[in-house]
């Protein structure tokens, strides 16, 4: 953000490395008066129109500019207004809110703290007393009148053998033992008595066995607690959808001390009395009273193929209502209703109704952090070991596993009303302190977040100064669809108070009263009805965007796409859509920006790249010309990215914007029977530059002079190792070395759902045909079968020298990349060993007669040498 708006001048970048590094204010201020020097004393106008949670806008609001930021979701504009826009206004003007001081405990409030931070605790605490308050009857307390952290519950179903009804439990384990503080641990037992069961809590690990259980290939399965009888996943899933599902709860959980304060952490585990028993099972959240028209509790129904996004879709749970049990519905439909009260009256008292919808979207926003923790995708989190070796906290699992996707599980954990880890209390004591973190020292101007589609922006030609923004990633995310869940309990609390956002009823056909997916630019991986969102359709809306970007750029403007994708085909399509729109990379740097945790969202590195407007009078090169360049252009920016630390994937990534540098100075790059070259072209070869500047020496061996399967294998290993890989990028790997895919499809790769991996098996048969590392991995087979007489026999079939230098060298090359336990790197490690007997044998095999074909199966190597 800050490069994007200040001027080229080399002193500038010890003040960026202090803004950008620490926040320093002192630093920032300066910058802000630089960029507003620049633009001529005016502040500029920056704009992100994917803006999503805020985050860019924040950036730009801190420096003082006018920022812009739009985004199609309401759940986002709402985020984005909670982050860049609300939190920098001057609320002490304010009249006081209406409730009593006395309601919020002592040692709550904090002194000196922003008016903001003090009222969204005395607001959160009136909601909590509420809460406590109207639901008392269904949260008994504990023997010492303490309320419990939480509940565990688990569905249950009739067994098809017996027709008795058992629980479906993955684990039992309630607290794990931990030797260093001599704690015990917890865990269930099942008892069967006749034609019913019952838990039973017990100290010590967990002896029995869950009930719902992994069955290998075929997916989960259910075993019935009576008769043993096994219920396919199939099963079990046509059991939730003919509507045979009971929740019943389990167990009860305890802190050990009062759960008053941080150090009260233990969690004691006891059974259900019959009063609290009674309590879970008679909520009936439908007796809540409507909000104009739409319903308490959401009645929104999950669009059809969605399992993938709402995985408990796939079970028969076809609303967002009946996500939870009806005692978690009651309490988020009551706290919808008290948030929509309190509003009302602040507004009464005198506040303004701007700062009460303020206030009362941070409710909401604690609101949406509760429903992290309040599915049956919510499940208990025991920490540590059964030897009691590791740490033995309990804590709740959210809902989402990765930003794609809500869990589903059939066990599953309420946090209660009380105190504790997922509850209001809780959630707003971890909610308020990261809001004062943030008004800390915070200074700029407000952004201004509005909901708009980009694809039609409600601005003025040539209003803005630079466009900067973070796209949506093709397919990597479903960003509507995995925050239904969120917008739907959002208009249950802010119907009225943003109607902006909530009070629409848009959505797709198929999916009416939710957000609107129609202009979602986004590939969507299933297709139930209405816009089909494709690649095709990815690509033409992010070249509209981009337009639209271009259209509201002044001439002189900038445009910063931030991009982070492993799979070159998501970068083609950004990069046409940028060529479409008539945009060039002028610029291009890798960053780490998100963390690498696991996941299907996972990006460990983006690239930002720096485009302008292509310029009218851009020269026409050769292709030839643009080759040296690019590869030039690349090699020199290996040598850095290497010296900040930046892995091979990484640097592959990086490369498309450095190519696409050089690609976009041209107006055409013509090849020798004077087509023009494709974009693909300068895509791979980036790649290439990369991997021929890597310090890939196999034992000081030209990488060049290796046979192209070889290069290809050598390559990915060094590259992904074991791991699947998407398969757009398999393909680019092959187009590396000018591959055609199939050649290396089944000779080199094993294909799944999710990709592929490299084959380190013994290939079926070794020829002259064969590439120098399908035969080291034949060698690898052929130790394991019959020792040296068998490798040397392989050698022979494939017509190498015995000591070719080649072979020895992708030999130790996978011996050095595979984990020493692996079996083919244990079996090379041996044949290494045994490296000059293997090659005297190989050379006898080689003089003395050998079959008529070129070809030798593993079958004839072991009838050899038997």
């Amino acid at each position: 953000m800050l490069t994007t708006l200040l001027p080229v001048d080399e002193r500038m970048r010890v003040h960026v490395e202090s803004a950008v590094r620490s926040g320093n204010r002192v630093a920032l201020d300066l910058l802000a008066e630089v960029v507003k020097e620049n633009y001529g004393g005016r502040e500029p106008v920056v704009l992100d129109l994917f803006s999503g949670r805020g985050i860019l806008p924040l950036e730009a609001a801190r420096l003082g500019v006018t920022s812009v930021g739009t985004d199609l979701s309401p759940v986002a504009t709402l985020a984005g207004r909670l982050l860049a826009d609300w939190p920098l206004r001057d609320w002490r003007s304010e009249a006081q809110i209406p409730f009593e001081k006395e309601l919020v405990e002592d040692g709550l409030r904090v002194e000196g703290e922003p008016r903001l931070v003090a009222d969204a605790r005395t607001l959160h605490a009136e909601i909590g007393r509420r809460i406590q308050s109207k639901l008392a009857d269904y949260y008994p307390r504990d023997h010492r009148g303490q309320l419990p952290w939480g509940y565990l519950w688990a569905v249950s179903m009739p067994c098809d053998h017996c027709r008795r009804r058992f629980p479906l439990l993955g684990s039992l384990t309630l607290r794990h033992p931990y030797s260093k503080t001599s704690d015990v641990g917890q865990s269930m037992e099942l008892i069967v008595e006749g034609d019913a069961w019952r838990v039973e809590v017990v100290d010590g690990p967990a002896t029995g066995q869950p009930t719902y259980t992994s069955a290998g290939k075929k997916g989960k399965s259910a075993r019935c607690l009576f008769c043993g009888h096994i219920h396919s996943l199939d099963t079990v899933k046509a059991k939730g959808f003919a509507g045979q599902y009971q929740d019943e709860p389990l167990v009860v959980a305890d802190f050990e001390g009062l759960g008053v304060k941080r150090t009260d952490t233990k969690k004691v585990f006891r059974v259900l009395r019959d009063d609290e028993l009674k309590a879970a099972l008679e909520a009936e959240p439908s007796k809540l009273p409507s909000n104009n028209g739409l319903s308490a509790i959401p009645d929104e129904e999950i669009p059809s193929g969605n399992a993938h996004t709402v995985q408990a879709s796939g079970h028969g749970y076809i609303s967002y209502g009946r996500l939870m049990n009806d005692r978690q519905s009651l309490l988020f439909g009551t706290l919808a209703h008290e948030i929509r009260a309190c509003f009302e009256e602040m507004t009464q008292s005198g506040v303004s109704k701007e700062y009460a919808t303020v206030l009362s979207s941070l409710a909401a926003g604690t609101m949406v952090r509760a429903l992290r923790y309040a599915t049956r995708g919510a499940i208990l989190r025991a920490h540590g070991k059964s030897d009691g070796s590791k740490q033995n906290r309990v804590q709740i699992d959210h809902i989402f596993r990765n930003e794609a996707s809500l869990a589903f599980q059939f066990d599953y954990f309420e946090a209660g009303i009380g105190n504790g880890p997922g509850t209001w209390a809780g959630l707003t004591e971890t909610g308020i302190a990261p809001l004062a973190a943030h008004l800390r020292g915070l200074s700029g101007k407000p952004a201004r977040i509005r909901r708009a589609n980009a694809m039609a922006l409600p601005y003025r030609d040539g209003s803005v100064d630079a466009v900067v923004c973070d796209p949506p990633y093709y397919d990597m995310i479903e960003y509507a669809d995995a925050s239904d869940f969120y917008y739907v309990w959002l208009r249950r609390a802010l119907l009225t108070i943003q109607p902006d956002l909530f009070s629409e009823d848009v959505g797709t056909v198929v999916a009416p009263r939710l957000q609107n997916k129609d202009d979602e630019i986004i590939v969507r991986r299933v297709y139930n009805g209405g816009v089909k969102h494709d690649r095709d359709f990815y690509e033409r809306s992010l070249a509209q965007a981009f337009s639209e970007a271009r259209r509201v750029l002044r001439p002189d403007g900038h445009l910063v796409v931030v991009f982070g994708h492993s799979d070159p085909e998501a970068w083609k399509r950004l990069l046409a859509a940028l060529h479409a729109a008539g945009f060039v990379v002028t610029s291009s740097w890798p960053s780490r920006s998100e963390s690498t945790n696991t996941g299907v969202a996972s990006i460990k590195v983006t690239v930002t790249s720096g485009c302008r407007v292509a310029p009218q009078n851009r020269p026409v090169a050769t292709a030839a010309q643009v080759d040296r360049e690019v590869t030039e252009a690349v090699k020199s920016a290996v040598r850095e990215w290497e010296r900040d630390g930046l892995a091979f994937t990484d640097q592959l990534m990086a490369s498309i914007g450095r190519g696409m540098e050089v690609y976009g100075r041209y107006s055409k790059i013509l090849k020798p029977d004077g087509t023009e070259a494709e974009l693909d072209r300068y895509l791979t070869l980036s790649r290439v530059a990369v991997r021929d500047a890597m310090a890939l020496k196999l034992d000081e061996l030209p990488l060049e002079t290796f046979d192209k399967r070889t290069r290809f294998a050598v390559f990915w290993q060094r590259l992904n190792g074991l791991t699947t890989v998407p398969k757009g990028e398999a393909r680019f790997l092959a187009q590396a070395d000018s591959l055609n895919f199939e050649e290396v499809r089944t000779r080199l790769l094993t294909e799944s759902n999710r990709g592929f991996k490299l084959r380190f098996d013994p290939p079926e048969s070794v020829s002259a045909d064969s590439s120098t590392f399908e035969v080291a991995r034949a060698m690898a087979g052929a130790w394991n079968e019959g020792g040296t007489e068998t490798v040397a026999g392989v050698i022979a079939a494939a017509e190498f020298a015995a000591n070719d230098p080649h072979l020895w060298a992708v030999v130790g090359e996978m011996v050095t990349q595979l984990p020493a336990s692996d079996r083919v790197a244990k079996a090379l490690t041996a044949i290494q060993r045994n490296a000059n007997a293997i090659s005297s044998l190989a050379q006898r095999v080689a003089e003395t007669s050998m079959p008529d074909s070129t070809q030798l199966t593993f079958a004839h190597l072991l009838e050899e040498s038997s």
